[in-house]
């Protein structure tokens, strides 16, 4: 049985904005499902990657601002066959973070490259880069001083059994300039082994960090947890045990899927096939 769910963020946007958040979700699971023939990461990524092009959403184009006005993107992705995985952090001027993200996993030498070395990567490898300015839109400069953050994330099982997770976020609207997240870091803000299940994770990233949850999402499952009962359980135990808040997209080794929040909105979709 092949899965994919497909989130937007976990967090308090303005109701008027839910519906269209749910719709760009939506088309994101479209082009991810559409992709799922080429294997669970293509999915993943493809359906990430168009939520970098949506601007309602904390990724790519949109993505929220830091102190300075700037915007500082990070992405990951992990497959749960052979545990490879591939981030990028605070990078600024690469179009597709995740397409980034990607090419550092299939490298192989590293699993994390930030800042200017992660832009010299991308050149080098012909990932598409652009000015910085193109992700800066007239929304995030309004929402400059929020408080709020989301990231927006994929998982997938393949109906042999494959796991991958993929995620993207510009991170916390106002963020110290250098500032990472949980999104870029594996076992933190995502997760994923074909043995147990994959994880992504959304909301403030250093609750995240300080309780690596999405490997603790992951290894729940390989103990018996059900998808829905370790979501549930993830976002408690964020709440009670570093006050933080949040939500997480899981898929079980039997292809269950598992979706949880404590925010007031988080637009998610899914497909069984």
């Amino acid at each position: 049985m092949a899965v994919l769910i497909v989130h937007g963020g976990a967090g308090a946007p303005p109701e008027a904005e839910h519906a269209a958040r749910q719709a760009a979700v939506e088309r994101a699971l479209e082009t991810g499902w559409a992709a799922m023939d080429g294997g669970v990461l293509e999915a993943v990524q493809a359906a990430v990657r168009h939520l970098e092009d949506e601007p309602l959403v904390n990724a790519g184009v949109g993505a929220s601002l830091n102190m300075d006005g700037e915007v500082e993107l990070d992405a990951g992705l992990m497959e749960g066959t052979a545990l490879r995985a591939g981030a990028v952090g605070a990078v600024r001027d690469v179009r597709h973070p995740v397409d980034l993200a990607r090419a550092v996993m299939d490298d192989g030498r590293h699993v994390l490259l930030v800042g200017a070395g992660a832009s010299r990567f991308a050149r080098e490898r012909g990932i598409e880069t652009c000015a910085p300015a193109v992700f800066v839109t007239d929304r995030q400069r309004a929402r400059w001083a929020a408080s709020a953050a989301d990231t927006v994330g994929a998982v997938a099982r393949d109906d042999e059994g494959r796991t991958a997770v993929a995620v993207s976020t510009g991170g916390m609207p106002g963020k110290w300039p250098g500032r990472l997240g949980d999104s870029p870091l594996p076992g933190a803000g995502f997760y994923a082994d074909d043995h147990f299940g994959a994880a992504c994770g959304t909301g403030v990233g250093e609750g995240f960090m300080r309780l690596a949850l999405c490997h603790l999402a992951v290894l729940m499952m390989g103990r018996g947890q059900t998808a829905e009962q370790t979501a549930r359980a993830m976002i408690g135990h964020l709440a009670s045990h570093v006050q933080g808040t949040g939500g997480i997209i899981v898929v079980d080794a039997a292809g269950r899927v598992g979706v949880a929040h404590d925010t007031p909105f988080m637009a998610w979709a899914h497909r069984v096939g």
